[in-house]
């Protein structure tokens, strides 16, 4: 059990880290500095909470979880209607970064979900 402990610590990194990136990108494509402030925040919370206890750890995650796939629904969902395709179409670096933060946010809703299966596998 031990091993499982483990694993999660090294997810939670993972999964901050990617988190921390994630705003990163944000901020990089669209100059969200509070993008990059709260993703700051939510990837250490997680790192964190993951060397305290694993229950923590895995109720934050979830939270991320829940977070991430609404955002992600929310890009699928804009993008589908014909005024954001049309956009989509006229400014294709606008494009590119729509499917960019399309991918980090189910990426990012993966990690959080396999942390959160982690954590609470983890002994108590």
């Amino acid at each position: 059990m031990a091993q499982i402990a483990q694993a999660a610590q090294v997810g939670a990194l993972v999964d901050g880290l990617a988190i921390i990136a994630g705003g990163a990108y944000g901020f990089i494509s669209k100059g969200s500095k509070i993008s990059l402030i709260a993703s700051g925040i939510c990837g250490i919370i997680l790192i964190a909470l993951s060397h305290v206890k694993a229950l923590f750890c895995g109720i934050w995650a979830v939270l991320m979880f829940v977070m991430f796939m609404q955002k992600f629904m929310k890009i699928k969902s804009n993008n589908s209607s014909s005024e954001m395709q049309q956009k989509l179409l006229a400014d294709p670096a606008e494009a590119r970064i729509q499917a960019n933060s399309k991918t980090i946010m189910l990426v990012l809703t993966l990690l959080s979900l396999v942390e959160a299966v982690l954590c609470f596998a983890a002994p108590q």
